[in-house]
C-alpha cells in the first residue's frame, strides 16, 4: 500500500471516529434529556387528569370528600401542594392550611394555565437534581360551566439548565473527541514516520562514513522500496570505497617505484664510493701512533657502519617500490621461525628478551619462504626495539574456520598510540628515533602479494601485537 494512502486512510478513519464519537454522545444526551421531559409531562398530564376527572363528576363534593381528594393528589409525584378554588374565587380547600379562606384569582375561561413559579424553593429536592416550582391552574367544568379550579404546585426538572448542561457536555466531548484524535494522530504518524526516522539516522551514519549500515525489515511500500535502494547505494559506496583505496595505494606504489628507480643509482653509486674510500684510508693511512691509530680506526668504523645503513636503507626503499615476482613452496611456518630466530638471536641476548613460539608443527604455508622470512624478521626487530629490557616477544599460529593460517606476534612493550594503529603501515610514518618508516609498509606490500592482511592493536595487558591472516593455499 503507498504511504500516501495510508495517510489518507488514517486521517478518514479518524474522521469518521470523531464524528461517530460525537453523534453517539449527542444522542445519549438527547436520549436522556427527553426522556427527562417525558416524564415530567406525564406527571402534569396526570395531575390534571386526576384533578378534573373526580372534581368535575361530583355534584355537590363535601368536606370529607375534598379533603380526601387533596390527600391523593398530594399523593401524587412532584406534586407539591393542591388547592381548590371556589367560584368565588376563595380557597375551600387545600393541602396548606394557611390558604384556606383566602382568595386567589380565578380564571377568565377554560384554558389550563401553567405558570412558574419564581423565587419558589424546593426543599425536598435530590441532592445533584436541578428542578423547578410550577403552578397549574385547571378549570372544573360541570354543564359547560366553570364551577371552579385546581390549583398545583409541581416540581419539574428545569429544562433550561438542563439545555444548558447538554450543551457543555456536547462541547466537552467535541473537546474530548478532539484530544482522542490528535492522540492517535499523533501516535499513527510516529508509527508510519518510524521508517523515515531509520533512514534518516542511517543517512546520518553514512555521511560519517560508516558503510556497513543495512536496513532491513520496512515492508513493501514505498519506504521498503526506499530502503531497498538506500541499501543499493551503500553497497556500491563501498565497493568504490575499496577501489579508492586500492587506486590510491596503486598509486603510492607508483610513485614509490618512480622514486627508486631514480634515486636509487644516485644514492648506491655514492655510498659504494664512500665506502671503497673508507677502506682505502683504513688501509693506507692509518697513524703510526697507536692512541691516535685507535681513534683513527674508530672512526672508519664508524664511517663504514653510517654508510652501511644507509646502505640498508636504500635497499628498503627500493624492495618496497620494486614489483616482486613471488616464487611460491610449500614449506612448515615452523622451521622459517626457527629460522628467523636464529637470525636475531644476538639481538634477544643482549636485551634479555624471552622469545617463546607456539607454533603446530604440521602447520604449512603456500608463499614465497624468502620474503616471508623478510616479513618476521622485520615484525620481530621492531618487537625487539619496543620491549624493555627482560621484555617477552611470543609468536603463536593456527589456521581459523575458513582455512587461513593465522599467525600473531606479540611484545609487551609500550604499544602504540590508537590513532597510529593504522597510521604504523604507511611509507615513512615513524615515532621511532632513527626509524625510516618503510618496514612495516614493505610487510603489508608482500602481504597484500599473497592476498593475506596485517592487523595491528593493542594488548589490554600493555605491549602491542602484530596479528596476520594468510590463505593456506595462498
Amino acid at each position: 500500500m503507498r504511504f500516501q494512502t495510508k495517510l489518507m486512510l488514517v486521517f478518514v478513519l479518524l474522521l469518521l471516529t470523531v464524528v461517530g464519537l460525537m453523534a453517539f454522545f449527542s444522542y445519549q444526551n438527547a436520549k436522556t434529556l427527553l426522556g427527562r421531559v417525558e416524564g415530567d409531562l406525564q406527571e402534569i398530564v396526570n395531575t390534571v387528569h386526576f384533578s378534573t376527572r373526580k372534581l368535575s363528576t361530583e355534584k355537590g363534593p363535601d368536606r370529607e370528600f375534598l379533603e380526601q381528594f387533596i390527600e391523593e393528589a398530594k399523593a401524587k409525584k412532584g406534586v407539591k401542594e393542591v388547592s381548590i378554588v371556589s367560584n368565588r374565587h376563595e380557597v375551600i380547600a387545600s393541602s396548606n392550611p394557611k390558604r384556606i379562606g383566602r382568595q386567589e384569582q380565578g380564571l377568565s375561561g377554560k384554558e389550563i394555565v401553567v405558570q412558574e413559579q419564581f423565587g419558589v424553593q424546593d426543599s425536598s429536592k435530590e441532592p445533584g437534581s436541578h428542578r423547578l416550582r410550577y403552578e397549574v391552574r385547571m378549570p372544573l367544568i360541570r354543564d359547560d360551566r366553570v364551577i371552579g379550579l385546581v390549583q398545583t404546585s409541581i416540581s419539574l426538572t428545569d429544562f433550561r439548565r438542563l439545555l444548558r448542561e447538554a450543551y457543555l457536555k456536547n462541547i466537552a466531548i467535541a473537546i474530548t473527541a478532539l484530544v482522542v484524535a490528535c492522540s492517535a494522530s499523533f501516535f499513527i504518524l510516529h508509527r508510519l514516520n518510524k521508517p523515515i526516522r531509520i533512514l534518516s539516522a542511517a543517512a546520518e551514519r553514512v555521511a560519517f562514513g560508516d558503510l556497513t549500515i543495512q536496513i532491513k525489515g520496512l515492508g513493501r511500500d514505498e519506504m521498503g522500496r526506499l530502503a531497498f535502494s538506500f541499501n543499493g547505494m551503500i553497497l556500491k559506496l563501498a565497493e568504490q570505497k575499496v577501489l579508492e583505496d586500492r587506486l590510491r595505494h596503486m598509486e603510492r606504489q607508483a610513485i614509490l617505484i618512480e622514486l627508486a628507480s631514480s634515486l636509487a643509482h644516485e644514492i648506491r653509486n655514492p655510498l659504494n664510493l664512500i665506502n671503497l674510500t673508507a677502506d682505502h684510508l683504513g688501509d693506507q693511512f692509518r697513524p703510526e701512533d697507536s692512541q691516535r691509530r685507535n681513534d683513527y680506526v674508530e672512526l672508519v668504523s664508524s664511517l663504514k657502519s653510517e654508510v652501511k645503513h644507509l646502505n640498508h636503507v636504500v635497499g628498503d626503499f627500493i624492495a618496497l617500490g620494486r614489483p616482486h615476482k613471488l616464487t611460491k613452496e610449500r614449506f612448515r611456518l615452523e622451521e622459517l621461525i626457527d629460522q628467523v630466530e636464529v637470525m636475531v638471536k644476538q639481538q634477544l641476548a643482549t636485551k634479555g628478551v624471552r622469545f617463546h613460539c607456539d607454533c603446530p608443527p604440521d602447520l604449512r604455508l603456500n608463499a614465497d619462504q624468502e620474503q616471508m622470512r623478510l616479513v618476521l624478521l622485520n615484525l620481530l626487530l621492531n618487537s625487539i626495539q619496543a620491549v624493555g629490557p627482560r621484555g617477552a616477544i611470543a609468536i603463536t599460529a593456527d589456521m581459523d574456520a575458513r582455512k587461513n593460517v593465522v599467525l600473531r606476534i606479540s611484545d609487551n612493550g609500550k604499544g602504540v598510540e590508537p590513532a597510529n594503529l593504522e597510521l604504523i603501515f604507511e611509507p615513512y610514518f615513524t615515532k621511532r628515533d632513527g626509524g625510516t618508516g618503510l618496514g612495516l609498509a614493505l610487510v603489508r606490500r608482500i602481504l597484500d602479494e599473497h592476498g593475506g592482511r596485517i592487523h595491528a592493536r593493542n594488548n589490554p595487558e600493555g605491549g602491542l601485537t602484530m596479528e596476520l591472516n594468510l590463505p593456506a593455499e595462498a
